[in-house]
């Protein structure tokens, strides 16, 4: 009669064990930036001005901010009026 594995056993190694693709890949989580946006209007503004990536991550995070911010505060509009769309009077 084999031995009865444990019930916390048996779930480490399924966790353990990754399941592979068929392709041997690791699936690649996309990101979400904005840094494409942010040059293209930098090289409108100033065409000869570049940035550098420790600036271009701190502009990132300030345009997530304000995006995160923009949600909430329609949220709240849309809580508050009891409607599904917000217009230009609720702002």
């Amino acid at each position: 009669m084999p031995p009865k594995s444990s019930a916390k056993g048996a779930n480490k190694d399924a966790k353990s064990h990754k399941v592979s693709r068929a392709g041997g890949k690791k699936k690649h989580h996309r990101r979400e930036s904005h840094s494409v946006f942010i040059h293209r209007v930098l090289k409108q503004v100033h065409p000869d001005t570049g940035v550098s990536s420790k600036a271009m991550s701190i502009m990132n995070s300030f345009v997530n901010d304000v995006f995160e911010r923009t949600a909430a505060e329609a949220s709240r509009l849309v809580h508050y009026n009891k409607r599904l769309t917000i217009s230009s009077p609720e702002i």
